[in-house]
């Protein structure tokens, strides 16, 4: 029998004196200990009977943040006002703080955008309108997530049928009084519009783990989330999975071991402990994200491990910014790295010198409290006034004169305006004498970063030369997309000389050949990836497409028809099937099969475009016009589109209509860039 009890009933069962005598101290192999406890029957036992759900699959291990809060009640108090915890949640589940009354209009693309609060939901609205004044293209969708605390900006997300997760291109920035504009990455005119994917990558660090399928989490692949995820960072994300820890507590075990089976980052050694925070914060560039050491899948981080052990950093060389004159959104480690402070403290300096991860300070705190913190390397003389070294006293300051209580931070780390979310201003953690003339939070336009060379942040013990090269490889891929032949040339050189045992290569040189439509090229190593990852959806598409691409059709097809065969997860690989169908002459099994790839992913308005220029063939001009009016409300500037339905409406005899949407039609260039996306 399962029993149900009230709070304070299961806090007294949970040991409350023996835990809330401090954070769990963590064992001498923290990951190891960790590990071996989330194994533990009486662990599991004494969870279900107290109905504990605890995640299995890719993050097993995780209870809900709910649990930690019966024990730790002041810890997680105090942590619900910091940021992390509110970086992921429904709407309305905190506070409105957006202004409805107002649109927003994107003068390069020419786009207006609205967000209205209806029926006890954020709706997003997106339009154009048309010589008459009329609202054509009216795209509309229930936000399902909010990404962002709201202390500088709030994204919105829908996710569809399949589990994906897209972004929306308005966002709400909460500084100067609060204003609608573009998200970061869509102010020009040429944007992903609403079919910007956020991927594993990206939730990594706005998000607790979720509960997904072991192997779902590895690279390229599907993008997908489950429908019920958790909302925000949470204790666990720092302190590790907590099931072995909560149920050992449950089962009445001894102190020593309950405490041994959560992770303690204070005990850490700092290269683990800042590792914790490095997994997130250390970003040099959003341009270049770093690359995932082989075999390692995106939930398989646990508190307690080096980063280089999961992850390999890159940095860019950008030659019109140069590296101590940028400044990012999350540059706080990056920037604090180039500071003579950290340089000479020898690590020492660090995230939890100046920031408790379960407070949020007050603005009446900071002085003091950053003030203080500044002081346990600087010294003051005797009017109390800091120290520019660590001198001895005695030595008169050359410090400006300043109150008792200023702020350090005001001079030595200035609030700036940040280079890729220009709508914000962050403080800088590059602490420095004298922050120079002009004003740091001064409007920026949006500049492009030129990344002329990529290459690791810092040296990686125990990294191979040959992952090493391979990974600045594959991080030129990645910002090329994949065009990059001289980069797929020299991945290609390393693992012919190096094979590797792990797919992840293989499977980007692969994509490589495919995104530059070298389809033979692509055989090889996708064959090789096969060999290593035989189950991998991407590989087994990639194969197909690859084999119809270069003659072998009906070799190509069948292993397309075998891979879709009783799945609706997986639209791409519907709407492959539905294109070699259409190169076959097949249109009704084309139609049908773009129709499933648009019932698991309405938004893939290439689906829509292939069944309208099939039904247009085929002199259907009312289903085509609703088709390809439907791609062009998803991608309103797609150009195939938009001739097939100007086409269909002057054959409907609606000419006037016809007009309007020829009218609006964008710039050959702006178009072409449309239709080369979609390719």
């Amino acid at each position: 029998m399962r029993l149900v009890l009230c709070r304070s009933a299961l806090a007294a069962l949970l040991l409350l004196p023996v835990l809330m005598g401090g954070m769990a101290q963590a064992a001498d192999d923290p990951v190891a200990a960790l590990d071996a406890a989330n194994k533990a029957l009486s662990a599991s036992e004494a969870l279900a009977e107290f109905d504990v759900p605890v995640t299995t699959g890719a993050a097993a291990g995780y209870v809900p943040d709910a649990t930690c809060a019966l024990c730790h009640e002041e810890k997680a108090e105090s942590f619900s006002h910091v940021a992390m915890s509110r970086s992921f949640y429904r709407p309305l589940s905190r506070p409105v703080i957006e202004d409805f009354s107002k649109g927003f209009y994107h003068a390069p693309s020419d786009r207006h955008y609205e967000m209205a609060l209806q029926d006890g939901a954020y709706l997003f609205r997106r339009y154009k309108l048309a010589s008459d004044g009329r609202r054509i293209l009216v795209f509309e969708r229930k936000v399902d997530w909010i990404l962002g605390s709201g202390n500088h900006a709030r994204i919105y997300i829908y996710q569809t049928e399949d589990g994906g997760l897209y972004q929306l291109p308005l966002a709400w920035y909460t500084q100067e009084g609060g204003r609608w504009g573009m998200a970061p990455g869509f102010e020009f005119a040429l944007h992903l519009g609403v079919g910007r994917q956020v991927r594993r990558n990206c939730m990594f660090c706005h998000n607790a783990y979720p509960q997904v399928a072991e192997g779902s989490d590895a690279h390229g692949m599907p993008e997908v989330f489950p429908k019920d995820l958790p909302q925000g960072i949470g204790c666990q994300r720092c302190h590790g999975p907590g099931a072995a820890h909560a149920g050992k507590a449950m089962a009445g075990e001894d102190e020593p071991s309950v405490r041994a089976a959560i992770v303690n980052p204070a005990s850490l050694p700092k290269d683990r402990l800042y590792s914790i925070c490095y997994g997130c914060h250390m970003q040099p560039t959003l341009a270049v994200t770093g690359i995932r050491r082989f075999g390692r899948n995106a939930y398989s981080f646990r508190p307690g491990e080096l980063l280089d052990d999961f992850r390999i950093q890159l940095d860019m060389t950008d030659p019109g910014m140069p590296r101590a004159e940028r400044f990012e959104i999350n540059h706080h480690p990056y920037r604090l790295e180039q500071s003579a402070c950290f340089i000479e403290s020898k690590g020492e300096l660090g995230c939890l010198t100046c920031h408790d991860p379960h407070v949020k300070r007050t603005p009446e705190e900071r002085p003091a409290h950053y003030r203080a913190a500044c002081l346990t390397c600087h010294t003051t003389d005797e009017a109390g006034l800091p120290l520019p070294t660590t001198a001895t006293t005695g030595k008169v300051s050359t410090h400006p004169a300043i109150d008792e209580g200023a702020d350090c931070t005001v001079c030595h780390m200035p609030q700036r305006r940040t280079q890729d979310v220009i709508e914000v201003t962050m403080t800088d953690h590059r602490i420095t004498r004298d922050p120079g003339p002009g004003d740091l939070t001064a409007p920026l336009e949006k500049r492009v970063n030129e990344v002329a060379g990529i290459e690791m942040l810092r040296a990686h013990a125990g990294l191979s030369e040959e992952e090493a090269l391979m990974a600045r490889a594959m991080g030129v891929l990645q910002y090329t997309a994949g065009k990059a032949g001289y980069a797929a040339d020299a991945l290609a050189a390393v693992l012919d000389a190096a094979p590797m045992r792990y797919f992840e290569p293989w499977y980007v040189l692969a994509d490589s050949h495919m995104k530059r439509r070298d389809f033979a090229g692509a055989l090889e190593p996708v064959a090789q990836a096969i060999l290593r990852a035989p189950k991998h959806p991407g590989l087994r598409a990639m194969e197909a497409v690859a084999l119809y691409a270069t003659g072998s059709q009906a070799l190509g097809l069948k292993r397309m028809e075998a891979l879709v065969a009783g799945r609706a997860d997986l639209p791409l690989a519907h709407y492959q099937l539905a294109v070699m169908y259409r190169d076959q002459g097949r249109a009704d099994d084309a139609i049908a099969m773009a129709r499933k790839a648009i019932a698991a992913r309405f938004n893939m308005w290439t689906a829509h475009r292939l069944i309208g220029e099939l039904e247009m063939e085929r002199g259907n001009w009312r289903a085509a016009e609703e088709t390809f009016r439907q791609a062009l409300v998803i991608e309103p500037d797609a150009a195939r589109p938009r001739k097939g339905l100007v086409e269909a409406l002057d054959k409907l005899g609606r000419s006037e209509e016809a007009a309007l949407y020829r009218a609006t039609a964008p710039d050959a260039e702006e178009a072409s860039g449309r239709e080369s996306e979609a390719r």
